[in-house]
């Protein structure tokens, strides 16, 4: 009896509707430092990014690119068992928004709720967990969603505020075709342990948690694991089932053109897919929601996202289209 294959029977995607150009008098400060160097000159490259406005909840976005994939899946509320993923900046330290999106959702009170701190990982994690559980013979559909609004979590004095943007998206795994999962890899640079961070930051003078990246530490990961680190994730996995680079659509973190213009020169897909120039970095959400924007455009025989997060690690998930 062959194996059970399990796919991303359904995706979903929701961003907010205001939209914030490159002109908006809030990046005056990063207008004024251009061209000093260090971490201002690595983030450049969208021309919008969407954002949501006061009193407008992340979990409800959320839980609406949830209940597009869903749709797209032919399933309902009652088919989720798990729901994966994270919802970020959370509302509270503990617990993870991600439980107002199961009530947004109305899924069961069976329903398993696992939040995967793991930014900006989150999304590929979630995937990778909910496959073992299908795997194992625990469930038989999962939910991931992932919604981001780090527009309200950044210091707009820092150079890579210039591209943060809010958005979610979501999908369903369970048994089936379509866009199957083969294999997934992943490093960890521990080593990079708080190089980058969301914190407080009392010389910020802001009463919120931001993002921060160490001048030295911090610039440092970026231009070594962060450049080089996904290109040799994703060539190990490629090399392990015998893909060629012709054969791969790539969806990758969209953090600036810096980087996405080295793994596109390194990896050499047919295709790489992006919203980065329209909806910019979506942090954890920028893989879903590119890929539910391009899910019927796929061409190539496989997808490869790969990803990095701040712990430092990196994942990439090898799927068969």
């Amino acid at each position: 009896m062959p194996a059970a294959t399990f796919a991303l029977l359904g995706v979903g995607a929701a961003v907010p509707e205001q939209v914030r150009g490159n002109d908006d008098p809030l990046f005056e400060p990063l207008r004024r430092a251009a061209g000093s160097g260090g971490e201002h000159a690595l983030f450049y490259g969208n021309r919008e990014r969407r954002v949501l406005g006061p009193g407008e909840s992340l979990a409800a976005l959320t839980a609406k690119a949830g209940a597009a994939a869903l749709q797209d899946a032919g399933l309902t509320a009652a088919d989720v068992e798990r729901l994966y993923g994270y919802v970020s900046v959370s509302e509270f330290i503990a617990p993870n928004e991600l439980y107002a999106v199961h009530r947004e959702l109305g899924l069961s009170q069976g329903t398993l709720v696992v939040p995967v701190n793991a930014d900006f990982a989150n999304f590929l994690m979630g995937v990778v967990l909910a496959w073992e559980a299908l795997r194992a013979g625990s469930i038989q559909h999962a939910m991931v969603a992932v919604g981001s609004a780090w527009t309200r979590n950044v210091d707009y004095t820092q150079g890579h505020a210039i591209g943060i943007g809010d958005g979610a998206g979501a999908v369903v795994v369970g048994a089936g075709e379509g866009l199957t999962l083969v294999d997934w890899g992943a490093d960890t640079f521990s080593d990079e342990y708080g190089a980058m961070m969301m914190g407080s930051r009392p010389e910020s003078g802001l009463a919120y948690p931001t993002y921060g990246i160490a001048p030295a530490a911090g610039v440092k990961a970026f231009l070594n694991s962060g450049m080089n680190g996904p290109p040799r994730l994703v060539e190990r996995l490629l090399a392990k089932h015998g893909v060629a680079r012709e054969d791969v659509t790539l969806i990758s973190h969209q953090a600036t053109r810096k980087l996405m213009d080295h793994w596109a020169r390194e990896i050499r897909p047919r295709e790489y897919l992006d919203t980065f120039e329209q909806y910019g970095n979506m942090v954890h959400a920028s893989m879903p929601v590119t890929l539910a924007r391009f899910r019927r455009e796929l061409r190539t025989k496989y997808l490869v996202m790969v990803g990095l997060g701040i712990g430092a690690h990196q994942m990439a998930l090898l799927v068969r289209v």
